[in-house]
């Protein structure tokens, strides 16, 4: 799967990713919605022509295609993007409180001191290809956002199309990130933990808004976790958080984990692998 992730995953999804940067909008929007209503109108003949005739063929014939249809889209997806499902990952343990608590700290110190300047959404999508180690890539924002919210995702890779969307209405401070994560997944990384580290490494490098939207991301994982391990310790990193940096975090979603609301909260593309995998590595040394 190595030698099939190398030479033809990447260089796939490489190739699909620059035909389609060539157009303004997510390729992958307007696609799932003619897909979307090919399949409902399919249906609705179906139905009407199963009433006339008093019989199931048409509805029978109308399953059928859309099973061909799934299968057809299954096998690419399985084409495109299995041999970077299939790699192998590592996936840090979870730190105890204590732990957690420190590296809440060092985040928050570092975001305090921070001036907290974040792009335009548009802004960021822009400079995140370079970031990223991708020049000439792009981030698109979503056209119709609504779904995204609706599906509490902020980021989506898409690998029939190679393309990299975010929803440009969510918080300023968690495009920058967000852009690079899908980016990650571009360059064949499937994993949520593998591509939330490798775009913690590409937002560190590229400093400024990346590295701070990064260490958002991070403390609000962080923060997450440790509400669930010391309540006494979150309220104390709670505190520890000057106003800038409190408004921030509360814009960006963290305080509904107090909430818990945690599931309603704004992440990345929905894949496997634990998002939180970034808080372990960052405990045990990483970054």
């Amino acid at each position: 799967m190595a030698w099939m992730l190398k030479h033809w995953t990447r260089p796939l999804l490489l190739s699909l990713h620059a035909r389609t940067a060539r157009i303004p909008f997510p390729v992958a929007e307007p696609l799932a919605f003619a897909l979307a209503l090919l399949t409902a109108a399919a249906l609705a003949a179906a139905l009407l022509r199963a009433a006339r005739q008093r019989l199931l063929a048409p509805l029978v014939r109308w399953l059928r295609g859309v099973s061909w249809t799934a299968l057809l889209l299954a096998a690419a997806l399985a084409l495109t993007w299995l041999p970077a499902m299939a790699q192998p990952v590592e996936t840090p343990p979870v730190p105890d409180a204590d732990r957690l608590e420190w590296l809440c700290g060092e985040l928050i110190d570092a975001l305090n001191a921070s001036p907290l300047a974040f792009p335009a959404p548009e802004e960021s999508a822009r400079l995140a290809p370079e970031a990223a180690g991708l020049t000439g890539g792009a981030v698109k924002a979503a056209r119709y956002p609504e779904w995204m919210r609706a599906a509490a995702v902020s980021g989506l890779f898409v690998p029939l199309t190679g393309e990299a969307i975010v929803d440009a209405t969510a918080s300023p401070a968690l495009i920058p990130f967000t852009a690079v994560h899908e980016l990650a997944h571009l360059q064949g990384v499937a994993d949520e933990g593998a591509a939330n580290i490798l775009a913690w490494r590409r937002c560190m490098d590229a400093g400024g808004a990346f590295a701070d939207s990064a260490r958002l991301w991070a403390l609000r994982y962080a923060m997450g976790l440790l509400l669930n391990a010391d309540g006494a310790a979150w309220q104390r990193m709670r505190d520890k958080m000057k106003d800038p940096l409190a408004q921030v975090y509360r814009c960006s979603g963290g305080e509904a984990l107090a909430h818990g609301a945690a599931g309603g909260l704004p992440r990345l593309s929905p894949a496997r692998g634990d998002y939180a995998a970034l808080v372990g590595w960052l405990a045990d040394g990483g970054g």
